[in-house]
């Protein structure tokens, strides 16, 4: 029913609950064709579960460029899918942010790729009008504690093909015919396919589903609340001097449930202790570019290499960019908290 209900929210023809938005990812990338060496196109800023699941199905990734909007950078894309040959892009919305779509399905087209959005950050986001999760041939969410639909743990694996459906289904562990729980799955392809591919034991399971029904339809509910509060927020300290929040390009239309915004005029050990004194006074934010941080590229030592990488526009623009939750219980009052903190903080380290 979970399945069923939230294909009907994105407007897709078949939905699949997985363990984690990793699984869907992985699951993907296998029906996808992709084989032991194969290379696939990343974001190079991105959180490590997406090179995880690349690495997870024995493919090497290669990484592309982020703008400075935390976006991936289209015209590194074009630039590393002629240099490495790559059929397959998997493609973050890295806290929501979104590159300009036109372009990208530009390459994809032209390039013919096989286009997988990992959509963990993009519930109720949007390209003029079309929600993410709907451009590519496979989407992939995630219901993680921290995301719009928060079931502590779990994924979902979106499509509108009907092989990819059922190959996904099985894929995730559907024995003794457990297919016949999900809707609109043709019988006779899946009683040609149920053998011929492995079952990973990747399955959401029957009280997550229910976890999550409910919150499908606050959706809209808590879009509306992120929005407030972010505009809210931005006026409070866009105009600071030490701040930047770099403006989404006219066509997206972004969920808000976090905000990025780059430090500016700062040393490195200025933003260093900026942390550390945001989360003495209760805010606990980071900075992407600092302290093992999981979407530090330049961290994943499980990717042999990945610290030599050459990907300096992606650097710079992770090195004092500032991650800072909103969550949908917050208000206005909590934002005018935020912000007095946010000034009074940045007060004390340039001024004294």
């Amino acid at each position: 029913m979970f399945e069923k209900e939230f294909a009907e929210h994105l407007g897709c023809k078949y939905a699949l609950g997985v363990n984690s938005c990793g699984s869907a990812m992985f699951i993907a990338l296998k029906i996808a064709g992709v084989k032991p060496g194969d290379k696939v196109l990343s974001n190079a800023f991105t959180f490590t579960a997406v090179p995880s699941a690349i690495h997870h199905a024995g493919a090497v990734p290669i990484f592309v460029e982020s703008n400075d909007e935390w976006g991936l950078d289209v015209v590194d894309l074009e630039r590393k899918v002629v240099e490495s040959g790559a059929k397959i892009l998997l493609m973050s919305y890295m806290r929501g942010h979104v590159p300009d779509i036109d372009a990208v399905m530009a390459v994809v087209k032209k390039h013919d790729l096989f286009f997988i959005e990992d959509c963990a950050h993009a519930y109720m986001t949007s390209w003029d009008g079309t929600l993410l999760g709907r451009f590519g041939e496979i989407a992939c969410f995630s219901t993680q504690s921290s995301k719009a639909l928060s079931s502590g743990e779990g994924g979902i694996l979106c499509t509108d093909d009907l092989e990819i459906a059922a190959k996904a289904i099985l894929y995730s562990g559907s024995y003794e015919e457990r297919w016949n729980r999900h809707h609109g799955m043709d019988a006779d392809m899946m009683k040609e396919l149920q053998n011929q591919i492995p079952g990973y034991s990747m399955r959401m399971s029957e009280i997550t589903g229910a976890l999550l029904r409910p919150q499908i339809t606050r959706l809209g509910e808590i879009h509306k609340i992120h929005q407030s509060n972010y505009e809210y927020l931005e006026s409070l300290i866009g105009d600071h001097p030490n701040i930047r929040v770099p403006q989404p390009f006219p066509k997206a239309e972004y969920f808000c449930d976090t905000m990025q915004f780059h430090l500016v005029g700062l040393s490195r050990e200025q933003a260093d202790q900026f942390v550390v004194l945001m989360i003495q006074e209760g805010l606990g934010i980071q900075i992407f570019g600092i302290d093992r941080n999981a979407r530090d590229y330049r961290q994943w030592a499980y990717l042999d290499g990945a610290e030599k990488v050459d990907l300096p526009a992606t650097v710079k623009n992770i090195e004092f960019a500032v991650d800072l939750s909103l969550q949908p219980h917050l208000g206005h009052r909590e934002m005018d908290v935020i912000s007095d903190v946010i000034h009074d903080v940045l007060d004390y380290l340039i001024n004294g």
